[in-house]
């Protein structure tokens, strides 16, 4: 798409997140979920990724990620919007039935090769949902009842073992390393977007917090651990950013080398400049009420989704395959 239009769709995820999203887990209830599902599936944005070519590129997408991340917010930007259309324009499904989200094991990885013991992630909204195989075999299950999860504002849903599974269709091996490349991506561009934002409001705190009559913030230890962490969030954004850029650019091998670079640097630094923004709010941050420990949750949990640094280590550690 081109600037302009581009502009005008971030503004709109941008305006979802002032309306919708919440600042305590107080917030987070089946009303307030629904209306703002609602007010993100009446923007149209399934249709980003639906079609071939899309009409959005994967950089694009994943700015609308971080953009997403910035705020906790209950809608399923990622799995119903993002992820499981570009799974279905891959297979050549430029439309499907109902609204489905993505199959991830029981610890949030990409299944194996017999996926078993499965839940549908960020699937508020979704009816159904769309598991890949270690071979490259795409199904769709319906949903079971909701999963227990670390990140209170993300619904997860279980997959009924017993539950009618659907052959979809297959993955090709350069489709298959895209996808692959695509989630993780989008994923970590989420999780920029949570550390950024937090990072922010730790600096605005230290502005305005007073301690032995002088902002905190003033204090030049604080001001040196807000440093790191913005150092470790612009990295962050750096990594992350080229990785999209790879998905358009790049074949599809160098490109999932790439993502798997800025996942192993965003789960760790990503991490760490959040507990930089835990210590500048102080005490408060560790209160049920404040909304330091929904960002905290995020990427927390976010920093094993799809993939650990150990996973992604011993996968880098493999020579790159040159033609």
């Amino acid at each position: 798409m081109d600037r302009e239009e581009f502009v005008l769709v971030r503004d709109m995820v941008r305006s979802l997140a002032t309306r919708f999203g919440v600042t305590s887990a107080d917030e987070v209830k089946p009303s307030t979920r629904t209306a703002a599902q609602q007010a993100l599936d009446d923007m149209g944005l399934a249709d980003l990724r639906r079609t071939s070519p899309p009409a959005a590129t994967a950089q694009e997408c994943a700015l609308l990620a971080e953009e997403h991340g910035r705020r906790p917010l209950t809608t399923s930007l990622l799995g119903t919007v993002l992820l499981a259309p570009e799974l279905l324009r891959l297979l050549g499904a430029d439309t499907s039935p109902g609204t489905p989200t993505i199959g991830l094991t029981r610890e949030l990885r990409f299944p194996g090769e017999t996926p078993t013991d499965l839940v549908a992630w960020d699937s508020e909204g979704a009816d159904s949902t769309l598991c890949v195989s270690a071979e490259g075999t795409v199904t769709r299950v319906e949903l079971g009842p909701p999963a227990p999860s670390a990140d209170l504002v993300r619904s997860v849903r279980a997959v009924p073992p017993d539950a009618p599974v659907e052959t979809v269709g297959h993955l090709a091996p350069p489709d298959q390393l895209h996808w692959q490349t695509y989630a993780l991506v989008i994923v970590t561009a989420e999780l920029v977007g949570a550390a950024g934002s937090f990072v922010e409001q730790a600096v605005e705190y230290a502005r305005v917090r007073r301690q032995y009559g002088q902002a905190v913030g003033s204090f030049q230890a604080v001001q040196h651990l807000l440093a790191d962490a913005t150092v470790l969030v612009e990295a962050c954004t750096s990594v992350t950013r080229y990785a999209a850029w790879c998905l358009d650019n790049e074949p599809p091998e160098r490109a999932l080398t790439a993502a798997r670079v800025a996942k192993a640097e965003v789960n760790s630094s990503a991490l760490e400049a959040v507990y930089a923004g835990m210590q500048v709010f102080g005490g408060i941050a560790q209160t049920w009420e404040h909304i330091a420990h929904l960002y905290l949750r995020k990427v927390r949990l976010g920093a094993t989704l799809l993939a650990t640094t150990d996973d992604l280590l011993a996968a880098l550690a493999v020579p790159e395959v040159t033609r």
